[in-house]
């Protein structure tokens, strides 16, 4: 875990950090899943905001 996201990875390439999900660099300079999930409807916390929308 890198930052404040499970789904990010420290990594050599672009930034510094990876996305397991994106499966390319992270959208953010520091990871932040919460800030992920708010903006992009992506990322580990994506669920405990929109699950209950979806559904």
């Amino acid at each position: 875990m890198a930052g404040k996201c499970k789904a990010a990875y420290c990594t050599d390439e672009y930034h510094g950090y990876g996305c397991s999900i994106t499966e390319g660099a992270c959208m953010f300079l520091y990871p932040d899943s919460k800030k992920c999930a708010e903006e992009y409807g992506e990322g580990p916390d994506a669920e405990e905001l929109y699950g209950e929308e979806n559904e």
